[in-house]
């Protein structure tokens, strides 16, 4: 008898899924916790397995298409199923029944990538999983279209050429778009739609502005960088910036000021202490701003948290992080200095009430005893929930992490 697999909880508080790859096409035989489908939720690409073994009978929704959870994603017949039921739903590989017109399978960015080029992709034959349509057949076809040397497509036919399936590709500056085109809000840069609006619609922001000698903490940094290249740990000397180090800082004074490790329901009228500290690393990625997650941020050294995000941030630029690994922040540290900025704003995530942003460190003429000598200053903006937090709460919390940053010695051993 066919059994039908509804789409599963795939995170916190995430009540629906687009389907960006399916692994599987109509009429394929499939084992148990092979991979099924890719499926992008407001914080994470999800690949869900095949739910038990037996044959694919039909595919709940196409590349691009959002479904709820606990609506059918597939149905499928196991081993030793009738006959006569797996030859009634059967179609071509790569072709996905139940509708007139059967649609070719292909990634939503090769859907693109060929509505772009004018190629028909039903007239193609899919050299990937079942049949499915991949990036390199329609390149071969847009190839032959445009009689491109030696199969290569020509310069302008990959205007989206390595952006994930979520992303808006931008327009050609060279060549201007003849009419609008309408970019469906999705996956990453929906959840960041949402999440900014409610933060700035519903959070009112108080923010600390300040100018940090970060000579020691230059020096930290290089000294931990190197004792990394002697013990011939080249991984944590590339891993270890002033991003883990300020994150440690951060974590190591919260147990202090406990009203900024915390979220407020205005509903319940409560506000929450969290008992945990989990740091909410923000990261520029393809598809959006992208926050993965330290937990336990306080029992973790400062090279510790650089390994975990030297794991974290090319997960989250490939768009490959686990729901857990987006969850659960309590605070957010976020380095828009590695982009080039001195001085931002930065907005507080719903559920917070504190986001601690870092510029980029110049050198910066200072007065020292009486002399004008330059120093390496780093400029940060930590903004606050003037619900929860008060002038003068939120200086004393960014009193201690400035003492740390200007004397990390003080640290000691938290920092290896």
């Amino acid at each position: 008898m066919p059994h039908e697999f509804r789409l599963p909880d795939v995170g916190e508080g995430i009540d629906a899924g687009e389907i960006i790859e399916w692994h599987v096409a109509v009429g394929d035989r499939v084992s148990e916790d092979a991979p099924l489908v890719d499926v992008q939720t407001d914080k994470a690409v999800v690949t869900i397995p095949c739910p038990t073994a037996g044959i694919v009978l039909e595919l709940g929704a196409q590349p691009g298409e959002t479904l709820a959870v606990g609506a059918v994603l597939a149905v499928f017949e196991p081993p030793g199923g009738d006959a006569a039921e797996l030859a009634a739903p059967a179609a071509a590989p790569g072709r996905r029944t139940g509708e007139p017109g059967a649609q070719p399978l292909a990634a939503p960015a090769v859907r693109r990538l060929a509505q772009e080029a004018g190629v028909d992709l039903s007239a193609l034959a899919g050299s990937g999983p079942g049949g499915r349509i991949t990036r390199s057949d329609v390149e071969g076809a847009i190839a032959t279209l445009s009689g491109g040397a030696d199969g290569q497509p020509g310069g302008d036919a990959r205007p989206d050429a390595g952006a994930p399936p979520d992303a808006a590709v931008p327009p050609d500056a060279a060549v201007p778009r003849a009419e609008d085109e309408i970019v469906p809000l999705r996956g990453t840069r929906r959840a960041i739609a949402r999440a900014m609006t409610e933060s700035w619609r519903t959070i009112p922001h108080i923010i600390d502005y300040r100018e940090v000698d970060a000579t020691e903490l230059s020096a930290a940094r290089t000294a931990l960088k190197r004792r990394a290249e002697r013990s011939g740990d080249e991984s944590l000397a590339r891993a270890m910036t002033v991003t883990p180090l300020i994150a440690k800082m951060v974590a190591s004074v919260l147990p202090r000021h406990p009203y900024a490790n915390a979220s407020i329901d205005l509903e319940r009228e409560e506000i929450t202490l969290r008992g945990a500290i989990n740091i909410g690393v923000a990261v520029a990625a393809p598809q959006g701003l992208v926050v993965p997650v330290v937990h336990g941020a306080q029992a973790k050294s400062a090279a510790e948290i650089a390994r975990e995000l030297a794991e974290l941030v090319p997960a989250a630029r490939a768009n490959r992080l686990t729901p857990a690994q987006l969850s659960g922040a309590t605070i957010t540290v976020n380095n828009y200095g590695a982009l080039g900025g001195w001085l931002g704003t930065p907005l507080i995530a719903p559920g917070q009430v504190v986001n601690f942003g870092i510029g980029r460190l110049d050198q910066r003429a200072v007065v020292r005893d009486g002399q004008v000598v330059a120093r390496p200053i780093i400029a940060i903006a930590v903004s606050g929930d003037h619900r929860v937090l008060d002038g003068h709460t939120l200086g004393a919390l960014v009193d201690d992490v400035v003492e740390l940053m200007e004397h990390p010695s003080l640290l000691a051993g938290e920092l290896r």
